[in-house]
C-alpha cells in the first residue's frame, strides 16, 4: 500500500474537493497559524467566527466571507493589522485584480 500523495487536493469520500477554491483553505490555515502563534486564542477565534457567520447568508460563500471578516476583526482588535491597513490592502487587491488581464498573475502595488 502506498502512502497518500501529500500534494493531492483534499477530498471528501465522494471525491469532491473539501474547498471550492485554494484561498478558502489558506484563510483557515492562517487562522490556525495565528491561534498557534498566540495572536489570539482558539476561543476568541470561535467567538469571532460565530458572530461573523450569523451575519452572513447560509452558503459556502457566506461562510468564507465570515472567515475573512473574523480574521480581520481579530487582527484589528489585537493591533496586529489595523482596520485602515486591511481596508487599504483590500482596495489595492481589487484595483490590481480589476486591471490585470485574464490569465496574467495579479501583482499588488506597494502600500505605504
Amino acid at each position: 500500500m502506498s502512502a497518500p500523495d501529500p500534494l493531492a487536493p483534499l477530498a471528501r469520500r465522494d471525491g469532491d474537493p473539501v474547498f471550492e477554491e485554494a484561498w478558502q483553505a489558506q484563510a483557515l490555515g492562517m487562522a490556525d497559524c495565528l491561534v498557534r502563534a498566540g495572536a489570539f486564542s482558539a476561543g476568541d477565534w470561535a467567538a469571532a467566527l460565530g458572530r461573523a457567520v450569523r451575519r452572513e447568508e447560509d452558503t459556502t460563500r457566506g461562510y468564507y466571507r465570515a472567515v475573512l471578516a473574523a480574521l480581520e476583526t481579530l487582527l484589528d482588535a489585537g493591533g496586529a493589522v489595523p482596520a485602515p491597513e486591511i481596508d487599504a490592502r483590500r482596495d489595492a487587491w481589487a484595483r490590481a485584480y480589476e486591471t490585470t488581464p485574464h490569465g496574467d498573475p495579479v501583482v499588488l502595488e506597494e502600500t505605504p
